[in-house]
């Protein structure tokens, strides 16, 4: 074979500049690690799991102790006699008793019983059974809202009936006092409302007869005396109209305003009627602002530390009240009740003095504000006076003389209607007087009898529906329950389950997320300390598996891409010396150079020479079924020429220089420059050499090899590799000078390939006819 390698030069191409890592967090949780978790741990989690869940579950099951549920059911009591709306039954009873029920008022009845004090009841502190009791004790609705269902648990049958039942009868007892203490409530707030109202209508009723009386036989509620005031106000109220009209105009001539044939008001501009508006009428004082004197009273101190300490009294009042505890210290009780009064007393005597100094304050400001608003109004009025006579000087004689004449009609026409006005008034204080105030008595009289007859009909009701009973009443009292709440514990057998089952995997899920083995290449890329992906291969297939099989095909195109990324990426278009290395063994390099020698070769047309320098465990002789020795051991101690050492068995596709049998220590053997003269000589001779190398990481003398190539190639192997040890490796061999131009990425599944690159099939025709030919 005519090697025309021997007129090129071996090609050392420039390390590969990296920018340092970002400051990406390492430490965050992938959820693409659990789908990881279960690919590499299933095969040993799952029989620990199904072991580990098989004893939880027994375990479960041999301490568990059945518990019986006894209920008791109530219902709202919605029967009425008379009155359907005096005294309603709640609507939702688990809403609106669940307090009462829970409350230490009913509880203490059950707790302090002494014929419950067994079981789950029997411990001596009382806490601790009130806690005991709360936790068993179930309230809610039984179908309807309107119906109540209260269970108890505990492991005795007939204790937890007992208890249920003692715990309704206890609530039933201060629910019948509750209703009994509402009911006496209204009955002693409505009997003094009726007494008051029957004494206001007997003193109406001597009213109306009275005014009935003086009006002169009219008869009370006659409406001809109302239709009569009626038309009396109207006629007044315009007499009155006209003669303010007349004398808005009589002062407008007066003051020299020189209008011709003036009407009424109406006809004049309202701004000269308002400029001759008496001082005294036209400014108002005004009045104090409701809101902003409760303002000030609200931020007075003395007022909220008196209402302070009023609350808190009251507060603690209220609280022996609803506890009943008033009855065993009533001492206490007394003495919270005279500082409640006491405390209210002053808050409202600092209330009052507070109102009064923020009267004081506030009618000041308003005195202010009058005094100056009727000043600046004065001053106005002053200033239009001068104008009106400057007006008024320059008139004519005959304007004047006009005013005069006009003024004059003015005043006849007022004392006219001055003593209509008199006499209409006269008239309708000497004729309807009483009658009108008899009428405002008979309505009086009407709404008051009106109330009465309410409140008294609301009394008799409220007696007369108390007699019923409770507003809840039982309808089925607890019984001891036939059959446990559940004979075997299944739901907690299978949480027990699930949670040994889960075990093995969370330990395994805790290993992947410390170790941080690579997964996908997107792994790789991420980060800024590795070399960059220049390859992915797919999984080797086996060695049974067929030629035209899928997993075979796309492997072969993996290969491909691979040795089309380094003849055309500008780092290795030019270079002729690969070593592929890897952090530890079982990553792939040795299938890798394998395939990728094999597909140079076929690709140029040349010989392409593997060199195995994996000296402690080698693998290539193994690979193409060749001898061991003679070979790169030989070699370096001088016992053999190169030459003489490749084996060629193989044909002129691919030649092998097996590692050799080791002699002596590799560190002995492989040194930069017995690689260099070794490289030297072999580039003479072949195209390409493609090293097969020992893991980095425990072998020193791949450094040595990986220096004196032009390029190497770190190898990865999915679900195996850890992203720490391919950093220490990419870091140890670019400190001894090698040049890492890019990295494998090994073992990725042909679907997985499949789906990321595609997969386009292809047809070798020459082959299907050669063999259709030879099977003629």
């Amino acid at each position: 074979m005519d090697h025309q390698s021997n007129q090129l030069q071996p090609y050392h191409a420039g390390p590969v500049v990296r920018v340092p890592a970002s400051s990406e967090p390492t430490n965050s949780f992938d959820p693409w690690l659990l789908w990881i978790t279960l690919r590499r741990c299933w095969f040993w989690a799952i029989p620990i799991g199904i072991v580990l869940a098989t004893v939880a579950a027994f375990l479960v099951l041999q301490t568990f102790v059945p518990m019986y549920r006894a209920s008791h059911h109530l219902a709202a009591n919605k029967d009425w006699l008379i009155d359907r709306g005096v005294l309603p039954a709640p609507e939702d009873l688990a809403k609106s008793e669940r307090l009462l029920l829970t409350s230490p008022i009913v509880l203490s009845q059950v707790i302090n019983n002494p014929e419950l004090q067994a079981f789950s009841l029997n411990d001596p502190d009382p806490d601790v059974r009130e806690q005991a009791l709360l936790s068993n004790l179930t309230i809610g609705n039984s179908g309807t809202r309107s119906t109540l269902s209260i269970s108890y648990r505990d492991i005795d049958k007939r204790f937890a009936a007992d208890v249920c039942n003692a715990i309704v009868e206890a609530y039933l007892q201060k629910r019948d006092e509750y209703d009994n203490r509402r009911i006496g409530r209204l009955e002693n707030w409505l009997t003094p409302q009726v007494e008051q109202l029957k004494r206001k209508v007997e003193e109406q009723e001597k009213l109306v007869a009275q005014l009935a009386k003086e009006s002169h036989g009219v008869a009370p509620g006659e409406r001809v005396a109302a239709l009569e005031n009626s038309d009396s106000f109207s006629v007044i109220r315009n007499l009155r109209s006209q003669i303010s009209d007349l004398e808005i105009e009589i002062a407008l001539l007066d003051a020299g305003v020189g209008i011709r044939n003036p009407l009424s008001s109406s006809e004049l501009g309202e701004s000269s009627i308002e400029e001759f508006v008496p001082a005294v009428e036209k400014v108002k004082r005004g009045t104090i602002d409701p809101k902003r004197l409760s303002d000030f009273i609200s931020r007075d101190k003395e007022v909220n530390r008196t209402k302070e300490m009023y609350e808190i009294y009251r507060k603690q009042v209220i609280e022996l009240e609803v506890s009943e505890r008033w009855r065993f210290d009533k001492d206490r009780y007394a003495r919270l009740q005279t500082e409640r009064d006491q405390w209210e007393e002053k808050h409202a005597l600092a209330r009052k003095a507070a109102s009064e100094r923020a009267i004081d304050i506030m009618e000041a400001e308003l005195d202010e504000e009058l005094e100056r608003a009727r000043a600046e109004y004065v001053a106005s009025s002053i200033a239009k006076q001068k104008q009106h006579a400057r007006r008024a000087e320059l008139m004519s004689d005959q304007e004047k003389a006009e005013i005069a004449e006009r003024r004059e009609q003015l005043v006849k026409r007022l004392d006219v209607l001055e003593s209509q006005y008199k006499a209409e008034s006269d008239i309708l204080r000497q004729r309807d007087g009483v009658s009108v105030a008899l009428l405002f008595a008979q309505d009086d009289l009407e709404r008051t009898r009106s109330m009465l007859h309410r409140i008294t009909d609301r009394l008799a009701s409220i007696q007369m529906e108390s007699k019923r009973g409770s507003s809840v009443m039982s309808i089925s009292q607890a019984t001891p329950p036939s059959r446990p709440v559940e004979a075997v514990p299944f739901k907690k057998m299978i949480m027990a389950g699930g949670a040994g089952f889960a075990i093995p995997f969370l330990i395994g899920l805790a290993w992947e997320f410390r170790t941080k083995r690579i997964t996908d290449s997107l792994d790789l890329e991420k980060s800024h300390l590795i070399a960059p992906v220049i390859g992915e291969l797919a999984r080797a297939p086996r060695a049974a598996v067929g030629r035209n099989s899928k997993s075979r095909r796309v492997f072969e195109e993996s290969v491909d891409a691979l040795r089309a990324n380094l003849a055309l990426s500008k780092d290795t278009r030019h270079a002729r010396s690969f070593a592929v290395v890897s952090s530890m063994s079982g990553e792939g390099k040795s299938t890798a150079v394998s395939q990728l020698a094999i597909s140079l070769a076929k690709s140029s047309g040349n010989t392409v020479l593997i060199v195995d320098c994996d000296m402690r465990c080698p693998d290539q002789h193994d690979v193409f079924g060749l001898a061991l020795e003679p070979g790169l051991n030989e070699v370096l101690r001088k016992a053999v020429p190169l030459k003489e050492a490749i084996n060629r068995e193989l044909g002129d596709l691919v030649h092998v220089l097996p590692a050799g049998h080791l002699k002596a220590s590799p560190h002995r053997l492989i040194s930069p420059d017995s690689m260099k003269e070794l490289m030297d000589e072999a580039l003479e001779s072949y195209q390409y050499v493609i090293l097969d190398t020992a893991p980095v990481l425990s072998a020193g003398e791949t450094l040595a090899v990986a220096s004196v190539v032009d390029s190497t190639l770190v190898c990865v192997m999915r679900d195996l590799t850890r992203m720490d040890s391919v950093v220490r490796t990419t870091h140890r061999l670019e400190a001894s000078g090698a040049n890492v131009v890019g990295t494998i990425f090994s073992g990725v599944t042909p679907r997985q390939y499949s789906y990321r690159y595609g997969d386009y099939k292809y047809s070798d025709f020459g082959q299907m006819l050669a063999e259709t030919t030879h099977r003629n």
